[in-house]
């Protein structure tokens, strides 16, 4: 299985969009939508990371089941690297990778 590396935009990007969703949702359900990315990451992507290219974006991009978020992530066959979390209805036009920091 390839060794999973979440860039540091990554991590804030998801605790971000997370806590939007603490007021409407509550933390149990934050913390299952959080679970889900992750597990979906580690457990799925890891193992089975081929998806067509964004052509958008230039990388690949994973919707997570029954979250509003999608995983932006290239690999090879060491690693998987995750870029970026961003809400399903985002502008994939004005994402930037390399504002991506490692």
């Amino acid at each position: 299985m390839r060794a999973v590396r979440f860039s540091r935009t990554f991590r804030t990007e998801l605790a971000a969009l997370l806590a939007q969703g603490v007021p409407r949702f509550g933390v149990a359900v934050v913390a299952q939508k959080r679970a889900a990315v992750l597990d979906t990451i580690r457990n799925f992507l890891a193992r089975h990371p081929a998806r067509p290219i964004d052509t958008v974006i230039g990388i690949c991009a994973y919707p997570v089941t029954k979250t509003p978020f999608v995983i932006l992530y290239d690999y090879d066959d060491a690693e998987l690297r995750v870029h970026l979390v961003i809400h399903a209805s985002a502008d994939r036009t004005l994402i930037d990778l390399s504002t991506v920091d490692w």
